[in-house]
């Protein structure tokens, strides 16, 4: 009988840390910084001493990850990390695309079945919902695998971001984003009434009690790299940066500019904070929670003053301090062993084509209506007189159904369509649908990359590969994203917290590997993903 019993004790001591090990956290964290290139630890990482250090510092770091697809835009950024599927899978190819069906361009979140539901009793007037995403989220999969119901939070400025991380409506789901007029909403996809929990908070803190704020550098001057003043930033070019509007008012003027600052971040890692407390999330035992936050001051500050510009840096130091006060909060309230986190961006950026300096290749800007106008000109000699652009949506140019039916019986036309627009400077390359939706295999890694970005329905007619360094013409956006080029593609992919093994590895990895990964320390299983569970991230056992 002893024996016996030293047997069941040894069998019991064995089987324990196993049961233990593969108890899953209490809550998962995605954090996504907008815009976030990959060089960025590098220059600027001796200006982060919180959060982004304490991230970098112990989790398990892929420096070498990039996105595998050519169109590097917000809403298939989001929609990839959420899901763990490519844009030719989950349907998100850009921001917005023409929709044939309907005859207009439609953002990637838009839903003329839904309503506005503000969330601080101010107006609404935005229609958004996740209809076009065509693939479960984590977040997903997460309510529908476990037995005790999870709490959802996804929180952004932008709603195709909140929307994208968060999929589908369900109980104790909560999404949460910014309307143009600087209202906090949320939609009619999700509840019909505004959240008391959100609701207490949002009325306490609306953006316009930080009209006339004034935004000054965070730390020491000297610390900064680079020039404050370079040519290309938008104006004004230097620090102090007053939030305010022109029109001397908190309006939706205000709001572009309180959006472009690290206010706005602070503002969301506050929501999220009170709402970890408010909901309990993390805090009960034999279920997962789920927190996702869009940091996006940071997209907006690069689109204005570039990658190089002190306002970056700035933002995110400030970065840096919002994502420590939250991990410390969730340290606290949650405990450092029951939660994991995943850290990543939604694309990178371009420098400023005013500061591409000599010994590099061109760099420079190009307009809309000048590429539309090599189309028609390229076209009019095989197919007579158009126009033959139905309307072009970023890189996808969608054709009038005439002019598709005239390159397909010209071959010769279609030949002189792709030299008149690759003889641009700006055009490196063009891809026909039929080029893009071919399954056989090719060389060209460029037309792999497009093929990725690719959805029958969704995509154009065209696809335009812009060379390095080259955007559209805007008055708004001093640099921007969007192509298949290092600079756009390699973001940064890390994970921390429980079932997570620290190091710094070199293994291939995409953002698309991040759902994957979260799903095997959290025992799921999802339905269709392109990535793959970084393993050297994974515990034993995991």
């Amino acid at each position: 009988m002893g024996v016996r019993l030293l047997v069941v004790a040894a069998l019991l001591a064995l089987i324990s840390p196993l049961a233990a090990q593969h108890e899953p956290p209490r809550l998962v964290v995605v954090l996504v910084a907008d815009q976030f290139r990959a060089d960025y630890p590098t220059l600027y990482g001796h200006q982060w001493t919180r959060g982004l250090r304490r991230l970098f510092d112990t989790g398990a770091v892929f420096p070498l990850a990039e996105y595998p697809y050519a169109l590097t835009v917000t809403c298939a950024g989001y929609a990839t990390i959420a899901t763990g599927a490519l844009p030719e899978t989950h349907g998100m190819v850009g921001n917005e695309w023409y929709d044939r069906r309907l005859g207009k361009q439609v953002r990637c979140t838009e839903d003329a079945s839904a309503t506005s539901v503000p969330l601080d009793g101010g107006p609404g007037a935005e229609r958004h919902g996740p209809g076009y995403l065509r693939v479960n989220t984590l977040a997903d999969e997460l309510r529908a695998q476990r037995e005790r119901p999870s709490t959802v939070v996804s929180l952004s400025q932008k709603p195709r971001s909140a929307i994208t991380m968060a999929g589908r409506p369900g109980p104790s789901t909560y999404v949460v984003w910014i309307e143009g007029n600087g209202s906090w909403a949320t939609s009619s996809a999700y509840t019909p009434t505004a959240w008391p929990a959100v609701n207490r908070w949002a009325v306490k803190h609306p953006i316009s009690a930080d009209y006339g704020r004034i935004w000054d550098r965070l730390l020491p001057v000297d610390q900064y790299r680079f020039v404050d003043d370079a040519p290309g930033e938008a104006e004004p070019r230097t620090f102090p940066h007053r939030l305010v509007s022109p029109n001397g008012v908190p309006d939706s003027a205000f709001a572009t500019t309180w959006s472009r600052s690290p206010v706005s971040d602070a503002a969301l890692g506050t929501l999220a904070q009170r709402l970890v407390t408010d909901l309990k999330m993390g805090q009960t035992p034999g279920g997962t929670d789920y927190l996702a936050i869009s940091f996006a001051a940071l997209d907006h500050v690069g689109h204005r003053f570039g990658p190089h510009s002190h306002e970056v840096q700035d933002t995110l130091a400030h970065l840096d301090r919002t994502l420590g006060a939250l991990l410390t909060m969730l340290d606290e309230t949650v405990g450092r062993d029951q939660y994991v986190v995943a850290f990543s961006a939604d694309h990178g950026v371009s420098p400023l084509p005013e500061r591409m300096g000599l010994g590099t290749p061109a760099a420079g800007r190009y307009t809309t209506a000048n590429m539309r106008a090599v189309i028609e000109t390229a076209l009019t000699p095989f197919l007579g007189e158009g126009p033959h652009v139905l309307t072009s949506v970023g890189a996808n140019v969608y054709l009038q159904p005439a002019a598709l039916d005239g390159l397909r019986r010209q071959p010769s036309a279609r030949a002189a369509l792709r030299d008149a627009l690759t003889s641009m400077p700006a055009i490196d390359r063009v891809y026909f649908a039929d080029e893009l939706s071919a399954r056989g295999t090719t060389d060209d890694v460029v037309l792999r990359m497009a093929r990725r970005s690719y959805f029958p329905g969704n995509s154009g007619d065209l696809m335009l590969i812009l060379s390095p360094f080259w955007m559209a013409q805007s008055t708004s956006s001093m640099t921007t994203h969007g192509t298949p080029w290092g600079y756009d593609t390699r973001v940064p992919v890390l994970f921390a917290g429980a079932g997570i093994t620290p190091g710094r590895h070199l293994d291939p990895a995409s953002p698309a590997d991040i759902a994957p990964t979260l799903a095997a320390v959290l025992g799921l299983t999802l339905t269709r993903v392109d990535g793959h569970p970084l393993t050297p991230a994974l515990r034993s056992g995991k």
